[in-house]
């Protein structure tokens, strides 16, 4: 089905819901918590009741973001339609069951490649720049409400998603969309400064770290890890060096850029980082795992060694072909 006449079935279902909660994957992120907020800040400026739910931490560098005082843990609530946010697979929303269950109207919305159209009603374009700029659609096409603080949030998770506009899926569109954003009071200097401009002295020591311990394997891949034990060493969160992956992978010699995130004991994820036509996604899709095609994660159970040698493996498999 097309995705306007998606839209248009979401629209008419709007138009009978007037309790909604809204959900996005774990680990949030900003095309996360951007479409989450955006969304729920719209409905809300339509009349509706809103409950926004978010069970993880938000990371430090965005809790600059308008109505993150909406969200909520709770799930003991009465609803008419649950609206599921950039999330690929149902298991990454958490413990919804109950909850998706009650609702009468199910949404998912959503651009990851590896979505499986979970939902009634699926508003899904597999390869978009972000969940940001699909909600963007939505808003304008169902005619939602728009201001300030919604442009805000929108225009975070585009950024964020897009690697600042360089990833392959930033379009003519994405642009014109962003510049759209910019119109409507969305503050991109904002952004930029407290994204990526306000990092933590302390990540930034344990980012030296990590760069001065990465193997280059096959001349062409940086593999980089972080433990535990450093996070607490230099007293930062996994979210405050996310970013570190992408620093050998902006050099010309290196094609993917890897790292290995220790999460307990024997589990680990793994996030991918490419450049031109390599595609992560299907590494990653082949450990478990999915994303997009230069930006990708799973997660990988065992003793470091033998995770490190299934990442190998994978990428030995791969090639490099393209």
């Amino acid at each position: 089905m097309k995705i306007n006449d998606e839209i248009l079935k979401f629209k008419e279902q709007l138009n009978e819901a007037s309790s909604i909660a809204l959900i996005s994957h774990l680990d949030p992120d900003g095309d996360n918590l951007g479409s989450l907020t955006a969304l729920s800040k719209s409905l809300l400026n339509l009349g509706k009741k809103v409950y926004p739910i978010e069970f993880d931490k938000i990371p430090e560098n965005l809790k600059f973001l308008p109505n993150l005082d909406l969200l909520s843990e709770n799930t003991d609530i009465n609803i008419d339609m649950i609206i599921c946010l950039d999330c690929a697979n149902y298991e990454r929303l958490g413990n919804i069951d109950e909850l998706f269950n009650k609702a009468r109207y199910r949404i998912n919305i959503d651009h990851h490649q590896s979505n499986e159209f979970y939902g009634d009603v699926n508003i899904v374009k597999k390869g978009y720049s972000s969940t940001c700029e699909l909600v963007f659609d939505v808003i304008t096409e169902a005619n939602l409400p728009i201001d300030e603080e919604i442009s805000m949030s929108l225009l975070t998770g585009i950024s964020t998603d897009t690697g600042r506009f360089l990833y392959s899926a930033t379009t003519a569109d994405t642009l014109a969309k962003a510049s759209k954003l910019v119109e409507y009071g969305a503050d991109m200097m904002k952004i930029n400064e407290l994204i990526y401009q306000s990092k933590k002295f302390e990540a930034q020591l344990l980012e030296n770290e990590i760069l001065s311990k990465t193997e280059i394997y096959n001349d062409h891949v940086a593999i980089g890890f972080v433990m535990t034990n450093q996070l607490n060493k230099y007293n930062v969160e996994i979210s405050d060096i996310d970013s570190v992956i992408n620093t050998f992978r902006d050099t010309d010699k290196i094609k993917i850029s890897v790292l290995i995130k220790q999460q307990t004991e024997n589990e680990y994820k793994v996030s991918f980082r490419s450049k031109g036509n390599i595609d992560v996604g299907s590494i990653a899709k082949n450990l478990g795992g999915g994303g997009h095609k230069n930006a990708a994660a799973t997660k990988i159970t065992g003793d470091y060694d033998a995770v490190l040698n299934k990442i190998k493996e994978e990428i030995d498999s791969y090639g490099l072909r393209n």
